[in-house]
């Protein structure tokens, strides 16, 4: 059974290597005017590739070639939809995000003193933390991806719980620094 395994893996590794560079060569041609970077659009494609695979491996290299073509432009296509969408729901986005963000003010952030702050960081779990400070320092998600070897969507989940655990530790601080100014008053 794990020779069998082997050899697959192995013919799926071969079939990558004899695609690849005809598929990041379409992949940079499609993305060059989009914020979407060529070598995820190969991964994305060959991932779909590793779900068809049984049926891909018995095709030929043009029949196989024009599959991965196909399924990374529709990839690419589903990625120009999306974006599209998101453009045309921003006015309701920022009806949303305004209501966040006068929830979050309503939360007396500044009561929270740098140092405390700090310490919240520090509370986070190692990945978390370490993204998080990349981030502050003003790194972009695709160079916080390279330094962890991960790929960018994870970063993003990633600076996503930072801030839901650091909101977490940090609420209480606020409410005991806002019962003391209620009762110094």
């Amino acid at each position: 059974m794990a020779n069998l395994f082997n050899r697959e893996r192995r013919r799926f590794e071969a079939f990558i290597r004899q695609h690849r560079p005809s598929l990041l060569g379409l992949a940079r041609r499609l993305s060059v005017r989009s914020s979407l970077e060529a070598e995820d659009l190969v991964q994305e494609t060959f991932e779909r590739a590793m779900q068809e695979f049984e049926s891909l491996k018995d095709r030929t290299d043009a029949a196989a070639a024009a599959w991965l073509c196909t399924t990374m432009t529709n990839r690419f296509l589903d990625y120009c939809r999306r974006q599209r969408t998101e453009v045309r729901g921003m006015p309701h986005l920022a009806l949303v995000q305004e209501g966040v963000a006068q929830a979050e003010s309503q939360e007396n952030w500044e009561l929270v003193s740098t140092e405390e702050f700090q310490k919240a960081v520090e509370r986070l779990k190692p990945h978390l933390r370490d993204a998080y400070r990349l981030h502050a320092e003003g790194r972009r998600y695709n160079a916080i991806a390279e330094h962890f070897n991960v790929p960018v969507g994870t970063v993003g989940s990633w600076l996503t719980l930072a801030r839901r655990d650091l909101k977490d530790l940090l609420l209480p601080q606020v409410a005991v620094a806002r019962e003391r100014g209620a009762t110094s008053s």
